[in-house]
């Protein structure tokens, strides 16, 4: 009886963990989503370049490739509370201090340092929901509404930094989305607590389950070098980079032929709003289908999408495009994170997920540059989503031929 109630007060507690993660994650979409709406009223106010201006988000960028694996790497032997404290105080110090920049340099010092706070937005929340819901149900669901956070806070905050530019200025609104961002994550920090029984029954009773055991260094070295973990990696940079060119190039494109640029930025909106259902239903569905199926599923999905953009004719087709590839976006987010703690299990999670997406952003980093060489030597973006859905597809061949690695 006593253990039926501690597992029912560990389940609790884990949903209430959850809660917290999902709050960290909108601080993930703020931060990752609203720089553009700083670039053009920065570049006008202190007479930089567009090209100065977004210099200072390559650098929150680098900050956050280190980030991601080094705080994902200690959530692995460390409680993430202090891990997420620290971290809100160097993203709430390098986003508020942007109010008060007046140098190039000085832009890009403050956003590396956003950014150094920045990547355990990531890292930390998913590699927690994952061990607080192990070898439990609805385990799936959880890392769904969790992730789904993401896509909630780019929305809330996008407007929000809208409206507080338009409204006060860039100074005013840096300051304070940098005291919502700490005030966000320091909250969450003494709510979110190192999942229990770190090695101890499941939860059926049905035997031993590890929920995070040590990592040998050799294990760690073969689960890094396996062909499990390259090939998962590889699908996610193929993803990120697509991404980042379609975030750079899909307005464009669409106002090249004949689609108001009102409509085209609205539809860069509805994708990430559609990424969210397909998020939840992404970790819903991994009740009853493999993770590596829904990653196969959704990466072909993506590529198959990607051909409307070859015959866009009009908004209503923008928009088809941007709804079903957001809602195939988001599955593949579930189950890309699903999928390592299902092959690689508890103990180095943290540091897979963080190499994983330090990797997919430094690829994405130069793809909208390539993307843009290729248009520039064709005039046509032709070649560019062609390149991409052939990506897309082999990716869905790579995701479906994955095998989870048998432990010796």
């Amino acid at each position: 009886m006593m253990s039926e109630e501690k597992n029912n007060a560990s389940v609790f507690y884990g949903w209430f963990t959850m809660g917290a993660c999902f709050a960290v994650m909108l601080t993930q979409g703020g931060s990752m989503w609203t720089f553009g709406v700083f670039l053009k009223p920065m570049a006008q106010d202190l007479q930089w370049s567009r090209a100065q201006v977004s210099s200072g988000y390559t650098a929150f960028l680098l900050g956050y490739v280190i980030s991601v694996i080094t705080t994902g790497r200690l959530a692995d032997k460390y409680s993430p509370g202090p891990i997420l404290l620290v971290s809100a105080i160097l993203t709430g110090l390098g986003f508020s201090l942007c109010s008060q920049v007046h140098t190039v340099n000085h832009l890009r010092m403050l956003l590396f340092i956003g950014g150094l706070g920045g990547g355990a937005n990531w890292s930390v929340p998913t590699a927690t929901v994952q061990r607080w819901f192990f070898a439990r149900s609805r385990a799936g669901l959880a890392l769904g509404i969790t992730i789904s956070g993401v896509g909630v806070g780019a929305f809330i905050f996008a407007l929000l930094a809208d409206y507080l530019v338009s409204c006060h200025g860039w100074r005013d609104a840096y300051l304070t989305i940098g005291i919502i961002f700490f005030g966000i994550m320091a909250a969450s920090s003494f709510v979110v607590k190192k999942a229990p029984n770190e090695t101890g029954a499941l939860p059926d009773g049905s035997g031993e389950a590890p929920n995070r055991p040590e990592v040998r260094r050799r294990d760690r070295r073969q689960n890094l070098t396996s062909f499990p973990f390259a090939g998962i990696t590889i699908c996610h940079c193929i993803v990120v980079a697509a991404f980042q060119t379609i975030a750079a190039h899909l307005v464009p494109y669409a106002t090249d032929i004949g689609i108001p640029s009102t409509a085209s930025a609205a539809a860069m909106g509805l994708m990430g709003g559609s990424s969210i259902p397909g998020r939840i239903i992404g970790g819903h569905l991994s009740e009853r289908i493999p993770w590596q199926r829904i990653l196969a599923f959704s990466h072909v999905g993506m590529g198959l999408f990607m051909l409307l953009l070859l015959f866009l004719q009009g908004p209503w087709m923008l928009y088809c495009f941007v709804l079903f590839y957001g809602l195939c976006h988001g599955s593949r987010v579930s189950a890309y994170l699903g999928i390592l703690g299902d092959f690689f299990g508890m103990g180095s999670l943290g540091e897979l997920i963080g190499i994983t997406m330090a990797a997919g952003i430094f690829t994405g980093a130069f793809a909208p540059y390539l993307a843009g060489f290729l248009f520039d030597a064709s005039s046509s973006y032709f070649p560019v989503f062609t390149t991409i859905i052939v990506l897309f597809l082999a990716s869905g061949v790579i995701a479906w031929i994955l095998k989870k690695p048998v432990k010796a």
